[in-house]
């Protein structure tokens, strides 16, 4: 027969068992909640984490996350300090990237993603995502307008000079901004003929460039077509 402290023992026993199997379950049911959401609170911080691999991420609401990046964009090529414009920039980079997982065959985002790099200065992962673009439609004109961005700002303008005419003759003919800046490759590569079609064309979009008509004054001045020195880089 057991004893009063024999008794108060067991029942001690018993009691630590029950408190230990509800804390077992607590934990269980802790750890779950957070499997669950962790997906979740990676998307809304725009980070792509080790979980997202078991993420369709086809459920996503594409449209938020266009409209969010856009803005996030715009607010980065807007913001009047560095820090400031380097921030928009980040918060847009990781909206960006979860597009490109929603719709891997989508140019745009693939475009917006290699301008942030080139404003960053990253030119390896800016021409990644720019050949990328262009892997998904070589004559896609807004990938080869930017990729053409990317080269005329590093003096580079014979290759700029290649993408842009991509760009020119697949739809952005009529565009202002690639009109002038076909007019100023060509004029960096020594072309005045060619540099004054462009900037014709461009002044016939915005008349009111007096700096663009005195420039094309300046060429029509120079005689350059009549030139020996036109003749000879023609050849």
């Amino acid at each position: 027969m057991m004893t009063a402290n024999q008794c108060t023992t067991i029942l001690n026993m018993v009691r630590l068992l029950k408190i230990y199997n509800k804390l077992l379950i607590s934990l269980f049911l802790i750890s779950i909640i957070t499997a669950s959401f962790a997906p979740a609170l990676a998307f809304q911080t725009g980070r792509i984490e080790m979980d997202d691999i078991f993420v369709d991420y086809s459920k996503l609401d594409r449209s938020s996350i266009e409209a969010e990046a856009e803005y996030l964009f715009y607010n980065g090529e807007t913001a009047e300090s560095k820090e400031d414009r380097l921030k928009f920039f980040d918060l847009a980079m990781g909206k960006y990237q979860l597009l490109t997982k929603i719709d891997p065959s989508q140019i745009y985002p693939c475009v917006q993603l290699g301008r942030i790099y080139d404003e960053k200065k990253v030119d390896r992962m800016a021409k990644e995502y720019f050949y990328r673009a262009t892997n998904l439609n070589s004559r896609d004109p807004y990938a080869n307008f930017y990729f053409g961005e990317f080269f005329y700002k590093r003096n580079n303008y014979k290759r700029a000079l290649n993408y842009y005419l991509i760009s020119y003759n697949n739809g952005y003919n009529n565009s202002y901004d690639l009109n002038l800046k076909l007019g100023k490759t060509y004029e960096k590569l020594a072309d005045l003929i060619k540099a004054r079609e462009f900037y014709e064309a461009s002044l016939k979009m915005y008349p009111e460039n007096t700096e663009l008509q005195e420039k094309i004054n300046q060429i029509n001045s120079l005689n350059y077509e009549n030139s020996e020195y036109y003749y000879f880089i023609r050849e």
